[in-house]
């Protein structure tokens, strides 16, 4: 049977090394936040650098077409 809804966001499990994982805590404590936002924050603008490459590089197939 599933798990009823809550509203919260799920609960992911990921892997990260120590040196990673320290680093966080570092970023977080100097910002004043929690892990988890600058796990998200980091990982919200890798995303949106991975998409804005994927465009650039879609837009220079398309030119290179014509």
């Amino acid at each position: 049977m599933p798990r009823p809804k809550t509203g919260e966001t799920p609960v992911r499990n990921v892997r990260l090394g120590d040196e990673i994982w320290e680093q966080v805590e570092w970023i977080a404590g100097e910002d004043g936040t929690s892990n988890t936002a600058v796990v998200k924050e980091a990982l919200q603008e890798y995303i949106a650098k991975r998409r804005r490459l994927y465009r650039t590089q879609q837009a220079k197939l398309k030119a290179a077409d014509e």
